[in-house]
């Protein structure tokens, strides 16, 4: 089973550790709240594989008033993501943001001028499409984890850790393939380790 390894967060060692997952899954799936089964299926992987007795099929995901995915009644987070035919759910102890994006052809000059950070545009202006979508799955990230709208109030990117208005952020990429960004966003620097769904 492949398993990688980004930054390690210290924790007291009185308490169990939780690990941090990423399921991932290629082919055909279910997209909005038709889809939610399968982010149950993984989060009953999860739940086993931390030694967590769930009843999964009593367990519930609703949206919040901004349309972000929870479970109730189920102390486990989550960001779901997917782009093309791959689809990626992480799951945590703690808020999270999950973003995947494939690396095509768009406006991204106009979009960056028009909603993101002269830093943000700069940076962009170097590293061109690939840097656009750098920063574009840092910001869906950070959105995920902190259930805010992408364009609405945040804080610039750039940086791959801070605080915004009593929020601490924590950003990570992760290597997919050549033509995929992929950035997690948490609280804190994490472990994240990958599973893949058959």
């Amino acid at each position: 089973m492949e398993r990688l390894f980004f930054w390690s967060q210290q924790k007291d060692q009185a308490m169990e550790e939780i690990m941090n997952a990423i399921y991932v899954y290629d082919g055909l799936f279910k997209h909005g709240d038709a889809g939610f089964d399968m982010i149950k299926g993984a989060a009953a992987r999860y739940c086993e594989e931390i030694g967590q007795d769930f009843d999964m099929e009593k367990a519930e995901i609703l949206r919040d008033e901004r349309g972000k995915p929870y479970f109730t009644d189920m102390p486990v987070e989550f960001s779901l993501t997917h782009s093309g035919k791959l689809w990626m759910c992480l799951f945590s102890d703690s808020p999270c943001g999950l973003d995947l994006q494939i690396v095509k052809d768009c406006d991204y000059k106009a979009i960056a001028k028009r909603y993101f950070f002269e830093d943000e545009q700069e940076y962009i202006e170097e590293n061109g499409l690939n840097g656009f979508f750098d920063i574009w799955v840092r910001k869906e990230a950070y959105c995920k984890m902190t259930g805010t709208g992408m364009f609405g109030d945040m804080p610039s990117v750039m940086e791959p850790e801070g605080t915004y208005k009593d929020v601490s952020y924590c950003f990570m990429e992760l290597p997919i393939s050549d033509d995929l960004k992929c950035a997690v966003c948490s609280g804190d620097r994490i472990e994240v380790e990958m599973r893949i769904l058959g």
